[in-house]
């Protein structure tokens, strides 16, 4: 499984956590998944984003870019004004750095939103 699927398919087993959890899935020029890393748990309305661990990690496998994914105890699925700041930034500092984030998922329950990138 690789691409949009995988990414799907690793966002849907985060819907129904009680916490925040951030994931970086590392994939290669033909989005073939290489990685998955869980950069961060945190509360039941937010996680820290380690910006250098996700790019480092990248780097050193390799990667073409890598998609996050986290998920909204909550249960709406809409990304927040923080999100969306969050995801300008880590782009930004990417695209910068040579480790572009191709996308952004959020998962709330069944339903899963891309905050944007792909």
């Amino acid at each position: 499984m690789h691409g949009r699927r995988a990414a799907h398919a690793y966002a849907a087993s985060l819907g129904d956590e009680a916490h925040e959890w951030l994931l970086a899935l590392y994939v290669d020029p033909e989005l073939r998944l290489l990685a998955v890393d869980t950069v961060a748990r945190g509360g039941v309305s937010s996680c820290k984003l380690p910006i250098w661990r996700i790019i480092n990690h990248g780097h050193l496998l390799k990667a073409a870019g890598f998609i996050l994914v986290h998920n909204h105890p909550s249960g709406d699925a809409r990304a927040s004004q923080a999100d969306i700041e969050a995801t300008r930034r880590l782009a930004d500092i990417g695209r910068d750095l040579e480790m572009p984030l191709l996308d952004h998922l959020i998962v709330a329950g069944h339903e899963i939103r891309e905050v944007g990138y792909w």
